[in-house]
């Protein structure tokens, strides 16, 4: 697969998601937004632009039910990741019991891609794989039983592969589409099934950690934010949220790292430069004010060593590299400075509590 790149490690990421409270934080902070949705529409359509674990996916389906209770709700998952993609399946056999009025859709493309997905045959002169997965019965054993189905399993693993390609960028083997639905609401499902409804945009479109933080604001608007910000319904709205370090993890990352900035631009800079570089008629969107958000590290119970996370300085410093998305070479050569090494972990050692900081913004299309 090429080099070694850091978002491949899921030690780190698995790491990562079981020691801190980001996931919990960031669902949060999306919930009244899924609550602000318009109530008088028959259907509402939500992308979540990464799903990671699925646990944001499933908080927001849990959130939309509670606030849209007789809504249908058409959600859209992105996820290139073999075991994410199985890991968020596995957590929506409830939400079919919940809301039956649900189509829950996955593919692995491109954000400049998930405009075609669902009404195109072929991508990139490669043909779409698809698999529709109609959910019967009327409770979650059986739903579960049936979204862990060799069927679906052998569906996945023959045609959701990653290739790297010459610039070392993970991309997918084939684009594919996943669509899961009750077989008693496809009656209310079928023209979304069939793709002849006049708008396939979203309502609301969620993006967490979405891109490299150590990425141009160019890279991040290009890649990710202006092709998410063309997929807006009318009144649509983008929430996007990424890591910013905080005070002590910006502090800890400079003494080991003296040359690396892990965070070099801000949300503020990425509007500013959305508004001075228009993405289409410009105009036509509004830009909230960047808000931050904090999240702790769990403390390891003492004495707990595990072969996954750790001591817990290990366990702290770990997930500070991940955070700080540290390459892995300059891992390396700070290890085999003994004495700054050990200056890090001094400083970690000597905090009581490690807070994380996140930045949350939203861009609109109005009317």
């Amino acid at each position: 697969m090429g080099k070694k790149r850091f978002f491949d490690d899921r030690l780190k990421y698995l790491s990562f998601i079981q020691n801190t409270e980001e996931k919990k934080a960031i669902s949060e902070k999306f919930f009244s937004h899924v609550a602000g949705l318009s109530e008088n529409r028959s259907y509402i359509r939500i992308l979540d632009a990464g799903t990671g674990d699925g646990t944001i996916f499933s908080n927001i389906i849990k959130s939309f039910h509670k606030y849209h209770p007789y809504t249908s709700l058409l959600i859209t998952g992105k996820e290139i990741s073999y075991e994410d993609l199985k890991n968020t399946l596995e957590k929506v056999p409830d939400r079919f019991v919940e809301h039956p009025n649900l189509l829950i859709t996955m593919t692995n493309v491109k954000f400049s891609e998930l405009g075609l997905i669902e009404c195109s045959n072929t991508i990139q002169d490669k043909k779409v794989k698809e698999f529709n997965l109609i959910l019967k019965s009327n409770n979650s054993f059986d739903f579960n039983s049936q979204i862990t189905s060799s069927l679906l399993s052998n569906f996945i693993k023959k045609n959701w592969g990653i290739k790297i390609d010459n610039k070392n960028k993970t991309s997918y083997s084939s684009p594919c589409i996943i669509r899961v639905y009750r077989e008693d609401n496809k009656k209310h499902l079928e023209k979304f099934l069939e793709n002849n409804y006049k708008n396939n945009n979203y309502d609301l479109i969620v993006a967490s950690q979405a891109y490299r933080a150590a990425a141009s604001v160019e890279v991040k608007v290009k890649n990710v934010i202006a092709p998410l910000m063309r997929l807006l319904n009318k009144s649509g709205k983008l929430l996007v949220t990424h890591t910013c370090g905080g005070d002590f993890i910006q502090k800890v990352l400079k003494l080991a790292f003296k040359e690396k900035e892990a965070f070099p631009n801000t949300a503020k800079d990425i509007i500013e430069y959305v508004k001075s570089n228009p993405v289409g008629e410009n105009n036509i969107y509004s830009f909230s004010k960047p808000s931050s958000y904090y999240f702790k590290f769990k403390r390891v119970p003492d004495q707990t060593v595990t072969e996954l996370f750790g001591h817990n300085i290990d366990s702290k410093w770990a997930n500070i590299l991940y955070v700080g998305q540290i390459p892995e070479k300059d891992i390396l050569s700070l290890e085999n400075n003994q004495s700054l090494m050990n200056r890090v972990k001094k400083a970690i050692d000597g905090s009581d509590q490690i807070q994380f900081k996140n930045e949350l913004f939203s861009i609109t299309k109005i009317r």
